[in-house]
């Protein structure tokens, strides 16, 4: 259960690519074995993702040195995020 007592949403669902915004911290994109994730720039290209993981967390604390993806860097720059979907 989520601390508001719903159920929390599966990790990765077949055919569905899921992003996960974590509570201060980054986006955290998961996909299903048979989807491939691009992350391009605003030129067209490609950025190499991290090897061996089946998820990318990319950055929203706009402090990483690995832009565009996470290093952790949110945990000692005092950056807070906590996003929530609308209730009803």
């Amino acid at each position: 259960m989520t601390p508001s007592g719903q159920e929390p949403a599966p990790r990765v669902v077949p055919g569905h690519a899921t992003i996960r915004c974590r509570l201060d911290g980054p986006l955290v994109v998961e996909l299903p074995a048979d989807i491939r994730l691009r992350v391009i720039d605003h030129e067209g290209r490609e950025f190499p993702l991290p090897a061996g993981k089946s998820a990318v967390a990319l950055c929203r604390c706009g402090q990483s040195g690995t832009r565009p993806f996470c290093d952790g860097s949110h945990r000692t720059c005092g950056w807070k995020a906590a996003e929530t979907p609308p209730r009803g």
